[in-house]
C-alpha cells in the first residue's frame, strides 16, 4: 500500500486533498509538529514569543528561533490517532515528535522518567487498515525515523538528563493489559502505551521524519498503576518534568539552524 493510493480511494468517493485538509484544520501546519493525545500546549506557557491559535486543535507556537504546529488530539488510542497522521501527509509537515504518557514494565524505570521508544511492537488492530487484506500485524515491530531520534538523543546527553531507550508495547485496552503483562513483558517490552507502533506504521507511507517522547505516568510492575498507588508527590513531578525539561527539549529540536536531516 502506498500514500498515493490511499488519497486516490478518498478520490473515488469524492473527497479531494483539499476537503481532508478542512475537515482536520489543518490549513496551516508548519513544518515541524508535535502531535500529543492529550497533553496542552500551555506546556510551553512562558517558552515562545507568539501563539496562532488555528482551531480548538491545532496551535502554531512561534520563538526567537524555533517554530511548531502543536496538535492535541484530545483523544488517545491507535484509530484515533491513525487518521490525524496520515492526513499530515497533505501538509508541509517534514519533522514531527509524538509527546505522551507510558507506563513502565520495569522497576527500575520510575515515574516522571523521561523514555525514547527503541521500537514499537504492535499490540492493535488499527494497523490493519495500512495492510491490503486486513494482513494481520500483531507482535511485529515498528520504529521512529533514525536521524531526528538520534537528534533528539543527543540532545538529552547534551544536558546530561537521564533518560532510556527501550522497546515500547503499543495496546489497545488499558483495562486488558494487565492480564496479558506476562505475555508482554516476555516480548521485551518495558513500557506500554497506545498509539506510537501505529504512528510509526503511517510513516511506513509517508515517509515524515518522526520519534515521540515519552513521560512515565505510572509503574505497573511496582504495583502504581493509573488506577492505583500512585502518590500526590509523583504526580507533581511528573508534570514538573513535562513543563520544565520536556518542553526545553522539544524547543531545541526546532531550533532554526538544525538539521533534521
Amino acid at each position: 500500500m502506498n500514500y498515493q493510493d490511499i488519497l486516490n480511494s478518498h478520490l473515488k468517493y469524492g473527497t479531494n486533498k483539499n476537503d481532508i485538509i478542512k475537515n482536520r484544520g489543518y490549513e496551516n501546519i508548519l513544518e515541524n509538529v508535535v502531535i500529543a493525545p492529550w497533553w496542552s500546549y500551555e506546556m510551553f506557557n512562558g517558552k515562545f514569543d507568539k501563539i496562532d491559535i488555528i482551531n480548538d486543535k491545532v496551535y502554531n507556537i512561534y520563538g526567537k528561533d524555533f517554530s511548531f504546529s502543536f496538535i492535541e488530539l484530545k483523544r488517545i488510542g491507535a484509530p484515533g490517532i491513525m487518521d490525524y497522521i496520515l492526513s499530515l501527509g497533505l501538509t508541509d509537515c517534514r519533522n514531527l515528535i509524538f509527546l505522551g504518557s507510558a507506563g513502565s514494565l520495569d522497576c527500575n524505570i520510575n515515574i516522571g522518567d523521561i523514555v525514547i521508544p527503541k521500537y514499537s511492537i504492535c499490540g492493535d488492530g488499527a494497523s490493519r487498515y495500512l495492510n491490503n487484506k486486513f494482513k494481520d500485524e500483531f507482535g511485529l515491530k515498528e520504529y521512529p525515523s533514525e536521524n531526528i531520534t538520534n537528534k533528539l538523543i543527543r540532545i538529552l546527553d547534551l544536558k546530561k538528563i537521564n533518560y532510556y531507550n527501550v522497546p515500547n508495547f503499543s495496546t489497545d485496552s488499558l483495562f486488558l493489559e494487565f492480564i496479558h503483562l506476562d505475555e508482554i513483558i516476555n516480548m521485551g517490552a518495558k513500557t506500554i502505551e497506545m498509539e506510537t507502533s501505529i504512528l510509526f506504521k503511517c510513516n511506513t507511507v509517508l515517509n515524515i521524519n518522526m520519534t515521540a517522547i515519552f513521560c512515565i505516568s505510572d509503574n505497573i510492575v511496582n504495583k502504581k498503576s493509573l488506577y492505583s498507588g500512585r502518590g500526590k508527590e509523583e504526580h507533581d513531578y511528573r508534570h514538573k518534568v513535562r513543563n520544565e525539561i520536556i518542553s526545553d527539549v522539544i524547543v531545541d529540536l526546532f531550533r532554526k539552524g538544525d538539521n533534521n536531516e
